[in-house]
C-alpha cells in the first residue's frame, strides 16, 4: 500500500485548474481575496516583521505586501504571512483547527512571483495546499492541541510545502520528499496565547517560509522519509504521543474537497469567538444594551473550545495576542462599543473595559458541539438576554457577494477604495492574470 506522503504527492503534483470543480475554483478565488484584503487592513502587530525585513535587507524575486519592497522569496513568505494573520481574521479550516491561508498563500505567491507563474498555476497550487493541510489535520488537530501543539504550526507547513512543490513543477516522487521533509519543520506551541507573547504571529511565517524551504530542498535532491507520517518514529506518533490507525488518511483526495469547508472571519478576534462576538454585537444593537445595563454575562462553549489556551482569560493582558483570544475581553469590547477593531486589541489597560471583562464567565458544557455556544447576559434591572447558536461558523462560509459585503464593511480599516477595487478585480480574475499581477495589487504605497 502507498504511504501517506505518496498519496498526497500523487494527487497534488499533477493537479491542474482544469481538474478542479467550478465551485472549488470560485472558492479559491474568494478565499485568496479574503486573505489578501485582511492583509492590507490596519493592524497593530506587524512592526516586528517589517523591522526584520529591513534588517535582512533587500533581495530579489519577490515583494512584500503593502510596501512593494523587493526581497528574497523566503523573506516575502515569512513577512507576508504575518500580515495575513495579523488581525487573526484570515481563513480557518475548522475540522483541522488550522489557518491554512496564512501559511499557504504567502509561500506560493513568493515562489510564483519568482517564477513569473500564471494565475492558473497559482490556483492549482492553492488547491494542492488546502487539500493537503485539510486531509492531514482533520481528525488529528483536536488530539494534538491538548498536548500543547498549535495546529496551524503543525499542519500549515505541510500544505505550504505541497503548494510550493506544485508551483515548482515537482514530480510525484520529489513532492513526496518535500512533504516528508516538511514534517521535520512542523511545530509550535499554544503557550503564546497564555503568555501574551508574539509566537502566534511568527508561527504562520515559519510555516510559509519552511514549506517553501522543504520544496526547494527536495527540488535540489533532498530526500524525506517515505513513511514520514506513519513510521514508528514519525510525525503522527510524535505529535499524538501514541500509535493510531492511519490507513484512511488522504485516501479521498480528489473526491472530497476540503477547501469547501474553509470559513472566514468578520472580526479581528480568535476563530472560536467569531460567532459569539458577532452575535453579541447584534444583541447589543437589537436590545439597546449598553455597558451600564450589563451586570454579568456567561458564554457556554464546548469543553474543547472553552479549554483552548487563552479563551478563558481575564488577564492581565500583555498585548494584542492574548487580548484577541480572550472571550471575556472580546465580548467586553463588543458590549461596550458595538464594534471591534484592531485598535481595540491594545486597550488592555482600560479599567472600565477590564471591569466589564471580569464580569463575564466562560463555562464548558459537554452537551455542546464545537462551534456551538450559549450566551447569557444578566441585566442590572433583573432581566436577562439569552441566545443560542448551533453552528455559527456556517454563517461565515461566504460566497463572492458575501465577501464583497464584508470588504465594504471593513472600508474604514482598508486602503483607498481604488486600491481595494484593483485587488478585487485582479484576484477575482486570477486565472487570467499572473502571480506578479496579484502581488502588485497588494502594494499600497
Amino acid at each position: 500500500m502507498s504511504t501517506i506522503s505518496e498519496r498526497v504527492a500523487d494527487f497534488t503534483s499533477g493537479l491542474t485548474i482544469d481538474a478542479l470543480p467550478a465551485d472549488v475554483v470560485e472558492k479559491i478565488r474568494v478565499t485568496l481575496l479574503h486573505n489578501l484584503a485582511v492583509a492590507l487592513a490596519d493592524d497593530v502587530v506587524t512592526g516586528v516583521s517589517f523591522r526584520y525585513a529591513d534588517a535582512v535587507g533587500d533581495g530579489s524575486g519577490a515583494r512584500l505586501f503593502r510596501t512593494g519592497k523587493a526581497v528574497a522569496p523566503d523573506t516575502a513568505a515569512f513577512v507576508n504571512a504575518t500580515m495575513i494573520h495579523a488581525r487573526a481574521q484570515d481563513d480557518v479550516y475548522f475540522p483541522g483547527l488550522t489557518h491554512v491561508g496564512a501559511t499557504l498563500v504567502p509561500a506560493v505567491l513568493a515562489v510564483g512571483e519568482s517564477l513569473d507563474a500564471p494565475g492558473s498555476e497559482l490556483v492549482a497550487a492553492l488547491a494542492a495546499g488546502y487539500e493537503t493541510a485539510g486531509a492531514l489535520s482533520q481528525g488529528f488537530a483536536p488530539r494534538t492541541t491538548p498536548r500543547g501543539f498549535r495546529a496551524t504550526g503543525v499542519y500549515g507547513v505541510l500544505g505550504a510545502a505541497a503548494g510550493a512543490a506544485r508551483l515548482l513543477g515537482l514530480d510525484a516522487a520529489t513532492t513526496a520528499d518535500a512533504i516528508g521533509i516538511a514534517t521535520s519543520l512542523a511545530g509550535g506551541t499554544n503557550q503564546t496565547w497564555v503568555a501574551g507573547s508574539q509566537e502566534w504571529l511568527f508561527q504562520v511565517g515559519f510555516c510559509a517560509r519552511n514549506g517553501l524551504l522543504a520544496a526547494r530542498l527536495a527540488a535540489a535532491g533532498g530526500t524525506g522519509a517515505p513513511d514520514a507520517f506513519e513510521g514508528a518514529q514519525g510525525f503522527y506518533r510524535a505529535m499524538l504521543g501514541e500509535q493510531t490507525d492511519l490507513s484512511a488518511v488522504a485516501t479521498d483526495l480528489g473526491s472530497t474537497w476540503r477547501v469547501r469547508e474553509v470559513t472566514y472571519k468578520p472580526l479581528p478576534v480568535c476563530a472560536i469567538l467569531q460567532s459569539p462576538v458577532t452575535d453579541a454585537l447584534a444583541l447589543r444593537a437589537s436590545k439597546s444594551l449598553t455597558p451600564e445595563l450589563v451586570g454579568a454575562a456567561r458564554l457556554t462553549l464546548s469543553p474543547g473550545e472553552a479549554a483552548y489556551p487563552g479563551t478563558d482569560s481575564v488577564g492581565p493582558f500583555r498585548g494584542a495576542g492574548d487580548a484577541l483570544m480572550s472571550a471575556q475581553f472580546c465580548l467586553a469590547v463588543a458590549l461596550e462599543r458595538g464594534t471591534v477593531t484592531a485598535s481595540d486589541l491594545l486597550r488592555t489597560d482600560d479599567d472600565g473595559l477590564l471591569d466589564l471583562a471580569r464580569r463575564i464567565e466562560v463555562i464548558p458544557d459537554p452537551g455542546l458541539e464545537p462551534r456551538s455556544f450559549k450566551l447569557e447576559i444578566d441585566l442590572r434591572d433583573g432581566g436577562r438576554v439569552e441566545h443560542v447558536s448551533e453552528d455559527g461558523a456556517a454563517d461565515f462560509n461566504w460566497d463572492r457577494t458575501g465577501l464583497l459585503a464584508q470588504i465594504s464593511a471593513m472600508a474604514g480599516e482598508l486602503p483607498s477604495a481604488s486600491t481595494v477595487q484593483t485587488l478585487v478585480d485582479t484576484v477575482l480574475d486570477v486565472e487570467n492574470r499572473s502571480v506578479r499581477d496579484v502581488v502588485a495589487a497588494t502594494v499600497t504605497s
